[in-house]
């Protein structure tokens, strides 16, 4: 019968849709098969035939493209710009389910998640840049690029502290783009902005 690739597939979608849920309100460890089964209303062994397992499901969940391909597209020498408005952009209030939001909230906890989301990076971001760039130091300054990134995703999307998360989307892009830039081609760096580093020390009474 027809209807029963078109039933698995329906029955996939689900599973994953509810394994995003799952994976990005509790974390990758605290998130279980059982769980999310019931939630889909599946059986535990639907996900292990589908998915091989919770690895396999987690990293069926993740997948996602960054489309990282739109930020290369132009000269290097505002390449910097390009990429910062391609990250500030993607993580501006990401729905729940977000996979990269997911794949961050997780490796934080779990070393094989942690595993996951360096491979998916590499295979996404630094890789493709490293070979946009060119030259016998690409790799080091597409990973070093990399590092600026995930800091500042995680300063200003995840903690919400410090000068990244108090400044405006266009305060973030500016900063970021610049940052970037002198990691990409060299320049003068310019600070964030304003906002203070630390709280201001009370005053003597």
């Amino acid at each position: 019968m027809e209807t029963r690739p078109r039933d698995a597939a329906r029955t996939r979608e689900l599973i994953l849709a509810t394994a995003k849920r799952h994976f990005a309100m509790h974390g990758y460890l605290r998130a279980t098969v059982r769980s999310i089964a019931a939630d889909a209303g599946v059986s535990a062994n639907l996900i292990t035939r589908y998915f091989g397992g919770k690895q396999g499901l987690f990293a069926a969940a993740a997948e996602v493209d960054m489309q990282i391909d739109l930020a290369l597209q132009g000269p290097v020498s505002e390449l910097g710009a390009r990429i910062a408005v391609h990250v500030v952009n993607r993580w501006e209030s990401p729905p729940g389910d977000d996979p990269l939001l997911m794949m961050l909230r997780a490796s934080m906890t779990d070393p094989e998640a942690a595993a996951h989301m360096a491979d998916f990076f590499r295979r996404q971001a630094t890789e493709p840049l490293a070979r946009y760039l060119g030259g016998t130091d690409a790799a080091e300054r597409a990973a070093a690029v990399s590092s600026l990134i995930m800091g500042t995703v995680i300063q200003r999307y995840v903690l919400g502290i410090g000068p990244l998360s108090a400044t405006t989307s266009d305060g973030a892009r500016a900063w970021l783009g610049t940052a970037l830039q002198l990691l990409l081609t060299g320049g003068q760096f310019s600070p964030l902005g304003p906002a203070p580093l630390a709280p201001p020390t009370p005053s003597a009474p």
